[in-house]
């Protein structure tokens, strides 16, 4: 009896061969040959199921006598054209493009002996062919992170030789966290993460931040050299603000939290990026300073735009990078340090000329 039409066919509905080339591209119970389906991650593997579901049941609806034909021959231009169609029905032209992806991995990895080609170039140009998704936050710059930053630690100082109170010490730490994020724009768990004596050390009267691969999300090493602009207010921070939010407790964490004496938790970093919002006057998370720096670098010299990749430590790197050069990224702060300093001169130049008109 034929399966009966439906917009998935469930796996027990599957054709014979179909089920065959699957268990044996992703169970394969060989111990001497990997299952070529094995090597996919386990998402893409469910992407792949799907996917197949999806396209098995488009054709017993609007071809059921393909299901009958030999998935190896049954897989062709002609059917995956219409099926490109009815997924852009319901889907968007991302989700439709990444549906053919999956199509084409399900079908390298059980029937690996056909060439594939003609569908992979279709996916490609169905990625292409999709609008990138626009930004729907505001547009910031790591400008305007270093100037709220600056702003809350010179409102926070207390008159020379006063003691910082608690209040003001949370406003210092919070506004050297917008500034440090501004320069050294690095994930939200390695700025969660960052230890006094581990990744932030001092070297040759200089302070440098340095992330192992093994920490870093892409394995790509991290090192910062944190500019002169930042060196007092680090200073100022480790000598008082950091020992006033202790209260005499000790911890190795570079950020640290008045309610537990320790380490300030992502949470904790979120809650001050939303206080720092507040001040804004929109929302800002720890990420958004990764995105100021490439916006930073596009508004400021786009055709230089490569040196926010290594800024940024993205995994695209490791493709030209096949061993960590410590200067390229020593060298990608400096610059966008000297970004930053000439955006703040033009707008000091801009200020002057509108004051005299």
């Amino acid at each position: 009896m034929p399966p009966q039409p439906r917009l998935h066919l469930i796996y027990g509905q599957w054709p014979p061969a179909d089920r065959l080339l699957w268990e044996r591209a992703f169970y394969n119970d060989d111990p001497f040959a990997e299952a070529a389906g094995a090597r996919l991650a386990k998402t893409s593997q469910d992407r792949c199921l799907q996917t197949w579901r999806r396209f098995l049941g488009f054709l017993a609806i609007h071809e059921p006598a393909a299901l009958e034909v030999a998935p190896n021959e049954r897989l062709t231009v002609e059917r995956v054209r219409p099926f490109v169609a009815h997924l852009a029905e319901t889907n968007i032209p991302s989700s439709v493009a990444s549906r053919i992806e999956a199509l084409y991995q399900a079908a390298r990895a059980m029937m690996p002996e056909r060439d594939w080609t003609w569908l992979k170039a279709i996916k490609a140009r169905l990625h292409a062919a999709a609008p990138a998704h626009a930004p729907t936050g505001r547009v910031i710059t790591s400008l305007q992170l270093l100037d709220l930053g600056q702003q809350l630690m010179d409102e926070s100082k207390p008159a020379l030789g006063a003691p910082i109170s608690t209040y003001d010490a949370i406003r210092y730490r919070d506004g050297l966290m917008a500034a440090f994020v501004a320069f050294i724009p690095i994930r939200g768990k390695n700025l969660a993460a960052l230890e006094l004596g581990r990744h932030v050390v001092p070297e040759r009267d200089r302070w440098f931040v340095i992330i192992p691969r093994e920490e870093v999300k892409t394995g790509t090493p991290i090192e910062f050299l944190v500019p002169e602009l930042l060196e007092s207010y680090l200073v100022y921070y480790l000598d008082f603000v950091r020992p006033r939010i202790l209260r005499r407790r000790t911890s190795a964490a570079l950020w640290v939290s008045t309610k537990c004496g320790g380490a300030l938790s992502q949470v904790g970093i979120g809650k001050s990026f939303g206080r720092l919002s507040s001040r804004l006057g929109f929302r800002i998370t720890p990420h958004d300073a990764r995105d100021a720096a490439a916006t930073t670098w596009a508004i400021s010299v786009p055709d230089q735009i490569g040196v926010a990749r290594d800024l940024l430590a993205h995994s695209d790197l490791r493709t030209t990078i096949k061993h960590y050069n410590r200067a390229r990224g020593i060298e990608a702060s400096r610059a966008h340090s000297r970004v930053i300093a000439e955006m703040r001169r033009k707008r000091r130049r801009l200020s002057c000329d509108r004051s005299r008109t």
